[in-house]
């Protein structure tokens, strides 16, 4: 596991213990009204309407522990492989990490909703920018966009929106993807590596984006990257709570 990945690692899983131990014995706030109001009080520093009745401090609570065992496990992942072959073939290795990125995508998507006491189905960028305002986050380290190897330049010549379609995407997916593949732009802010990894997510997640593909447009530094940065913004969203 590389370097960054093992810090990341490490990071989540101090910062997710000392929450749990702040919350623990599991499902003690459900008796416990004082405990409701304590916790209330450290999710009002992402929603000032999380209610302290012991039912919406349960799920909240529920949905973060699902959230991070699912982050958790994707970056403990170490050599991610989806396929049966011994030695493991490079699609199947690909794909791994296609799905690595799935999962973590999944993982902060939940963790970000209970924080955020977003019940609506979905989430909307807006709620994640403002997730990222609360958090203590540094300067995000750009995502350099991909080389322009023979198979992407074969996408650069085709008509407006083919590529999107290509990929089964559209509206923000398409315009984030667009601008990193088609207009060659890095990306430099952690809102736009969030959308990147969604559009990702999504083209991967309904079989769009093979591992193919990720090989001759040489993803895999991108998928490895965006994992960890939305690790990382888990962890500091959590340290948040302590």
């Amino acid at each position: 596991m590389p370097d960054s990945f093992n810090d990341t690692k490490n990071s989540l899983d101090k910062v997710w213990n000392t929450v749990w131990d702040f919350w623990e014995p599991d499902n003690s706030w459900n008796n416990d009204q004082g405990k409701c109001i304590e916790i209330q009080n450290k999710l009002a520093c992402f929603n000032e309407e999380h209610p302290n009745d012991p039912t919406h401090i349960d799920s909240v609570v529920k949905a973060v522990q699902r959230g991070v065992a699912l982050v958790q496990a994707a970056i403990e992942w170490q050599e991610p492989s989806i396929g049966k072959n011994k030695p493991r073939k490079l699609s199947e290795k690909l794909r791994g990490h296609q799905w690595r990125l799935v999962i973590t995508y999944s993982g902060f998507e939940i963790t970000v909703k209970a924080l955020m006491n977003h019940q609506q189905r979905g989430i909307d960028i807006k709620v994640i920018e403002k997730f990222l305002r609360k958090c203590d986050i540094p300067e995000y380290k750009h995502l350099s966009e991909p080389r322009k190897t023979s198979s992407i330049k074969k996408w650069l010549s085709k008509e407006d929106g083919k590529l999107a379609e290509f990929l089964g995407i559209s509206n923000g997916d398409r315009r984030i993807i667009e601008k990193w593949i088609v207009e060659s732009q890095p990306i430099n802010s952690w809102d736009e590596a969030i959308k990147l990894a969604k559009a990702i997510r999504n083209a991967s997640a309904h079989g769009f984006l093979t591992a193919t593909k990720v090989e001759e447009w040489k993803l895999k530094p991108a998928l490895c990257k965006l994992t960890h940065d939305l690790a990382s913004i888990v962890a500091y969203g959590l340290q948040k709570l302590t």
